[in-house]
């Protein structure tokens, strides 16, 4: 550094200027809000959560333990509240970047993306209503189960669709 720097900087010197003078303009990170991936971040996290839900509900089924079952129920009320939020940064996304192109791709994320919140939804209110359901074997019980097992190929469909349009088409 220079050392006629630190000469020309009073108390009244702000932070920004300080960075200004210490860092030439070539070096400065920038960084805007609108740079950072809101929904990469947002669409990550319940990508993550159901699937590990799901395993605390099948360790719930085999070994009756109430541990499992409330770490299955807060990862899905997780989950299927970062859903939407993933849904609508999604949609900003698509808007700002893509234009709102109506392509194939983005009208089936649109469509599954919204089914995936449903689901995650009526599976966190189901539990909410009914904790007891795992207890008992019979219809409801399986349907239950077999409404949570969906939320996983709908992940897999929506990542797929989202890593054609990140890393582009197969040739």
């Amino acid at each position: 550094m220079k050392a006629g720097l630190f000469m020309k900087l009073t108390m009244r010197t702000s932070l920004v200027e300080i960075l200004k003078k210490i860092f030439p303009e070539k070096t400065k990170l920038k960084i805007k809000l609108f740079e950072i991936p809101f929904h990469a971040i947002a669409v990550h996290f319940p990508t993550a959560l159901y699937p590990v839900a799901i395993i605390f509900l099948f360790l719930a089924l085999i070994f009756d333990r109430d541990s499992f079952r409330n770490t299955y129920f807060y990862l899905m009320i997780i989950a299927a509240f970062f859903t939407p939020i993933s849904h609508f940064t999604g949609i900003l996304e698509w808007k700002n970047k893509y234009r709102g192109a109506k392509t194939h791709i983005f009208i089936n994320k649109i469509r599954f993306s919204l089914i995936l919140s449903a689901v995650g939804a009526i599976c966190v209110i189901w539990y909410w209503f009914s904790p007891d359901m795992l207890n008992y074997t019979g219809i409801y019980n399986i349907l239950f189960i077999i409404l949570n097992i969906s939320t996983i190929p709908l992940i897999i469909y929506l990542g797929h669709l989202g890593g054609k349009l990140v890393y582009g088409l197969p040739r």
